[in-house]
């Protein structure tokens, strides 16, 4: 049952602000990461944290990992974050949080480490029950350009399947992905893909997967269906699986189921 491992989930989950130059350089909601390791490492969606240009964004250092404020606890937030590895094929970007420096914060008081999810590499199957954690509706408003502004969270959980395990839109000897039968929103982005059983993170949410319908009902000029664009019908996620990470996981110290 997800009510079985989702509090460890929520706690080692995180919305990423990243500096909106619309917004003055507020940071903005840009997506969802969450904590591997006790001593900071930190997974997000690579296209989360770099330029158009594919480079990583040079403001990284000015990230804030965030969670939405509960009414009788302190406010949840992380600053100092620096660029670990990014690993573009897969669309998933490791990154590193200074535990010492954040310490001082309320919410870390008289710990001595990040709440983090254990990762898996183990294969998932089509039918496995999965769920996914992170901030889809998130916004932002400008109250005063430059100086004030706020942002508003909205946590969600959205549980799916292993639709496949093959990704239509990948080449021959493209990096593992697995297809969910539900879509995620653009604020998924970077959160994590929980086995419902173990509690394992194994994946991140990467993308949609776009599909094109011919409808048989509506036809056009020539008689033939219309083919109508479903956007965003299923979800594409990346997988930990992979020598290259998993290498780079373990050389870190970094728990590996």
């Amino acid at each position: 049952m997800i009510k079985n491992t989702i509090l460890k989930v929520m706690e080692s989950t995180f919305c990423i602000e990243l500096p909106n130059k619309k917004a003055g350089g507020m940071p903005t909601p840009v997506g969802t990461g969450f904590f591997i390791s006790p001593d900071g490492w930190f997974v997000t969606a690579a296209h989360i944290v770099m330029d158009k240009n594919g480079s990583i964004r040079k403001d990284l250092n000015k990230a804030v990992l965030i969670k939405e404020q509960s009414s009788n606890g302190p406010k949840k937030i992380c600053q100092y974050v620096s660029k670990g590895n990014i690993f573009s094929k897969l669309d998933i970007a490791l990154l590193k949080v200074d535990f010492e420096k954040n310490s001082n914060k309320e919410w870390l008081d008289k710990k001595t480490e990040f709440p983090f999810i254990n990762v898996s590499t183990e294969r998932l199957e089509i039918g496995d029950e999965v769920y996914s954690f992170g901030y889809p509706l998130s916004s932002y408003g400008i109250i005063k350009p430059g100086e004030l502004g706020y942002t508003k969270l909205s946590p969600r959980a959205t549980s799916a399947i292993i639709s496949s395990n093959f990704d239509t839109n990948a080449n021959l000897g493209a990096p593992k992905n697995y297809v969910l039968d539900k879509a995620l929103n653009y604020g998924n982005s970077g959160g994590p893909i929980i086995a419902t059983e173990t509690g394992n993170v194994h994946a991140i949410c990467s993308r949609f997967q776009p599909l094109i319908v011919p409808q048989q009902h509506i036809k056009d000029s020539k008689g033939n269906p219309l083919p109508i664009m479903i956007p965003s019908l299923y979800g594409v996620v990346s997988s930990f699986n992979d020598k290259e990470i998993i290498g780079f996981l373990m050389s870190r110290d970094i728990p590996v189921k």
